[in-house]
């Protein structure tokens, strides 16, 4: 089966492909993958004196206030201590506090202090701008096509992801 296009009308299991079409199939996603991260990542994050693993922790709060820290390590798939250590850096600079929950005391609640909100808000402020520049030089057309796209890929990855997750679940 050729990589080049996958035919829609085939219910093709992925499965049962080769594994060399299967490999030219995941490096032609994660070469896209790695070009859309190189692309959106903004370069104004260079003037933030925090690591890719911490932006990705603060960003978990741009929707929820609190989060558990099972929670925080599943949205981010790592293990729980490499969460722990996480967390230790940003709360020793002052970003994020940990509280236990009232109701079972052996549950870790973690939330951002007022530094690190202003962390938040900033990075989320320069990931818009950058994304503006960007953006700004597709036309209408392109732009209707990266929108379709990007939110279809969403919706993919959130129903792939779900799948694997109830699988995780059983076993």
């Amino acid at each position: 089966m050729s990589m080049e296009k996958i035919p829609a009308s085939q219910n093709v299991s992925l499965q049962s492909l080769k594994k060399q079409d299967w490999d030219k199939l995941l490096q032609r996603i994660m070469t896209s993958y790695n070009n859309i991260s190189r692309s959106i990542n903004p370069k104004g994050l260079l003037k933030i004196n925090l690591t890719t693993a911490q932006i990705k922790l603060l960003t978990c709060f741009a929707d929820k206030d609190i989060h558990t820290m099972t929670e925080l390590s599943t949205s981010l798939a790592v293990s729980m201590p490499t969460m722990t250590a996480m967390v230790d850096r940003l709360e020793a600079a002052n970003m994020v506090k940990r509280e236990r929950d009232r109701v079972d005391r052996r549950v870790v609640q973690v939330r951002l202090t007022a530094a690190g909100k202003r962390e938040l808000k900033k990075l989320i402020h320069i990931r818009r701008s950058e994304m503006e520049k960007i953006l700004m030089n597709l036309n209408q057309k392109e732009m209707e096509t990266f929108l379709g796209s990007i939110e279809l890929v969403a919706r993919l990855l959130t129903k792939a992801r779900q799948q694997r997750d109830m699988g995780m679940d059983s076993m």
